[in-house]
């Protein structure tokens, strides 16, 4: 067993984080590559946090982190890394439609987030997008900024009934 390695992914995200104010919303995983989406904010007030993490004889090591989505280089190479988009959502919201380079991907809404992984890929010049969400079985027309807009509004973030 190397020093400072688990035997998940999710377990070395978690790593340095109060279990009590952490939890995992989604994990992906490719081969020896992984990105662990996890709440590390208190009970009623969610605070994402992305880990890319890496698997070396049989042991699970975090590999950059942020707190929000993006691209990250997780190799040698400086031009291949690993894109991510996540985000939290509504209460209402099961599933979110996103947009990248032409293709539409739905994606399941898991713990009132969604993750979004690309792996191996360059640097974007055009960034996927939200472009609708399916809440109460209907899809509609929705922005990642709109969606933002509405998780601040329904947790009293900002004021106002509706976004």
């Amino acid at each position: 067993m190397n020093e400072g390695g688990h035997l998940s992914p999710e377990r070395a995200a978690m790593t340095g984080f109060p279990e009590a104010h952490c939890r995992v919303i989604a994990s992906r995983r490719l081969e020896d590559d992984a990105y662990v989406l996890l709440d590390t904010g208190s009970p009623g007030h969610p605070y994402l946090y992305g880990l890319n993490c890496f698997q070396r004889d049989g042991q699970w090591f975090e590999h950059g982190s942020s707190n929000g989505p993006g691209w990250e280089q997780t190799g040698h190479d400086p031009d291949v890394g690993t894109l991510s988009l996540w985000a939290d959502v509504p209460e209402d919201v099961d599933c979110v439609r996103v947009n990248f380079d032409g293709v539409l991907i739905e994606e399941p809404v898991s713990d009132a987030g969604y993750l979004l992984v690309w792996w191996r890929v360059a640097q974007p010049t055009q960034w996927p997008h939200v472009v609708a969400v399916r809440a109460n079985g209907t899809w509609t027309t929705e922005s990642d900024v709109g969606l933002a807009l509405r998780v601040a509004v329904e947790r009293g973030h900002v004021p106002g009934r509706t976004a």
